[in-house]
């Protein structure tokens, strides 16, 4: 059980008008943050957070370094913790900062694999039973690039014909940078997409979503870029292999555990923040579906790799054990 207070914002985003009042009132013995570095710049640099000590556990999603000048809020705090290996070597490699690092964690017990007799239970529900699923959950904005994830779609279905798109995403979110269902009609998938009714300010709660994860032969996140990727560690929790851009985290996530297959970049282009973003290869994609569904003992293999690499490193026990031992230093 864990006993704490909620305090309520000020005027201004992030509190940041209201920080060093708390601050001040509180005497806390650690202060820390938890947004993207972005968010932060610049009007963090001129906050005073004595008498606490400072942590700021970061994501870096991209390319070609951080975010423009962000690297000068990493500075700002007495200890920067990089949630992924990825932001770890960036912020040494590129600006010689020293950082910890902890990775976002997933209840392995929620998340877990179902019998098949379950998943086939679910799949029928669904009315997708006869189905080969490829999923993918990502909230539908441009970074997840969920386009080329139709594209990439509509590639392999004439080689899979009884494979379907499952899409656990908004179609309707303002976030949405394209019209889905006109590319869809204009793919000519329409009969083989599959929306999970969620809406941006509606999500499913856990149980659901492990429903979500076990209805899926693959997952599938076709993003051109990840901070961490929690979606992944949820889908290989739940013995799903994994299909995901090379770039970003997608080395230590997928590759490095052996838990799936990472679909090669086809470009890079720059973003917003001076960030550079990756374009997956949409053909590779589609042969890497095909393959998949052709080789069930391939699959199988891929998500029992996944599921062995949260219980080693992404439980909550061995990631707040990580933390307490930060923390009390």
């Amino acid at each position: 059980e864990l006993k704490f207070t909620t305090h309520r914002a000020g005027m201004q985003p992030y509190c940041q008008d209201i920080i060093e009042h708390k601050i001040r009132k509180l005497k806390p013995d650690v202060f820390g943050v938890l947004l993207d570095s972005f968010m932060l710049y610049p009007w963090i640099l001129n906050k005073d957070f004595a008498p606490a000590k400072s942590y700021f556990w970061f994501p870096s999603d991209g390319g070609g370094g951080l975010p423009l000048g962000c690297e000068n809020v990493i500075r700002k705090f007495d200890t920067p913790v990089a949630m992924s290996r990825y932001a770890q070597r960036q912020a040494k490699d590129q600006y010689e900062i020293k950082t910890e690092y902890i990775p976002h964690a997933v209840d392995h017990k929620n998340f877990k694999p179902l019998t098949t007799e379950e998943k086939y239970a679910i799949k029928k529900k669904w009315g997708i039973a006869d189905k080969f699923v490829i999923g993918t959950v990502a909230r539908n904005q441009g970074r997840k690039m969920l386009d080329r994830t139709l594209r990439a779609f509509a590639l392999a279905a004439p080689h899979i014909p009884d494979a379907v798109l499952f899409l656990h995403s908004d179609p309707t979110d303002p976030a949405g940078y394209f019209d889905a269902h006109y590319m869809i009609h204009k793919l000519g998938i329409q009969n083989r997409v599959i929306w999970s009714g969620t809406k941006y300010y509606k999500p499913f709660d856990y149980n659901k979503m492990n429903e979500i994860y076990n209805l899926m032969d693959v997952f599938f996140l076709g993003t051109s870029g990840e901070g961490f990727g929690i979606p992944t560690i949820e889908a290989m929790s739940a013995e799903i292999p994994i299909l995901t851009t090379d770039y970003t985290t997608a080395e230590e996530l997928v590759t490095r555990t052996g838990s799936g297959e990472v679909v090669k970049k086809d470009a890079e282009i720059l973003g917003t923040w001076n960030v550079d973003r990756a374009v997956m290869d949409m053909q590779d994609a589609a042969d890497r579906m095909i393959r998949l569904r052709m080789d069930a003992s391939l699959r199988e293999k891929y998500g029992k790799k996944g599921r062995e690499a949260v219980l080693e490193e992404y439980t909550w026990k061995t990631v707040t054990e990580s933390w307490n031992k930060l923390i009390n230093s």
